[in-house]
């Protein structure tokens, strides 16, 4: 599909999501408060959240955890045996419109989720990409600023991701559930409290017998003690590698037990 562009004696391709490119393709895209479509792509959507995108969002706005997954997200669980994923919850009463959003743009734009920073591409397989706009409702395609999907990454600050989380996708690999529906729903607790809710996964550690429990050492326990990022990787990394469904319960009714009674 060709169109000219406005001012253009040239014809240019029009990109949208029949759009589909490489990682070393060239594509174009510029975001600004003069487009007309500014803010449009921040409503009625799924803006699905990484640890790494909570614990940011949570400690730009001073909030635990906790308290920022229940004010500003719902918790999803796909099929009985998936772990569950983590969206924004939209304001119902401002037609679906993204609780961060005001008229000059996001209000958590430094901290805003993975999602947010690699829109409007999206991944469609391995070095496969392709756009989740059209260019009617997203007019930064019309834009003529090229990037690659290595320079935008770089560009928004996504690479850092990387650097922290690829434990986390190795979680699904070994942590499996039993079919067993009690075991089950504790398991995905643990999912996610040590994923999501890291202020609440640091009670956990600390409160209780889980340093004894699990072999950890003194070193790696005042790593993680005070340092964010360290314990959400040290979390992966148990999930992953070093999980015991026993032992995670004895820990779990020791550290809560009197809160969940009551």
């Amino acid at each position: 599909m060709s169109n000219k562009l406005p001012g253009d004696d040239q014809q240019v391709t029009v990109q949208g999501r029949h759009t589909e490119f490489t990682g070393d393709d060239k594509f174009r895209f510029s975001c600004h408060e003069h487009l007309e479509c500014f803010n449009r792509c921040c409503r009625d959507i799924n803006i699905f959240l990484s640890p790494y995108d909570v614990l940011r969002m949570s400690r730009k706005l001073g909030l635990t955890t906790g308290d920022f997954l229940r004010c500003h997200t719902t918790r999803l669980r796909p099929g009985e045996r998936g772990f569950c994923v983590v969206i924004i919850k939209m304001r119902e009463d401002a037609d679906l419109v993204c609780p961060f959003v005001t008229k000059r743009g996001c209000s958590v734009y430094d901290e805003r989720p993975w999602s947010c920073r690699m829109a409007p591409v999206e991944i469609r397989g391995e070095n496969k990409y392709g756009f989740a706009f059209d260019s009617d409702h997203c007019r930064g395609l019309l834009e003529d600023r090229e990037w690659t999907v290595e320079e935008w990454m770089q560009n928004q600050g996504n690479d850092k991701y990387g650097e922290l989380e690829p434990e986390f996708d190795k979680i699904p690999q070994t942590l499996k559930f039993t079919g067993l529906s009690a075991l089950d729903e504790h398991i995905g607790e643990m999912f996610y409290m040590a994923c999501y809710d890291l202020d609440r996964f640091r009670r956990y550690v600390f409160e209780g017998s889980f340093l004894s429990i699990f072999g950890v050492d003194k070193d790696t326990a005042r790593q993680i003690k005070d340092d964010d990022p360290a314990l959400l990787q040290f979390g992966f990394h148990w999930l992953a590698r070093n999980f015991d469904l026993r032992k995670s319960m004895e820990v779990r009714d020791e550290v809560f037990g009197i809160e969940q009674r009551g």
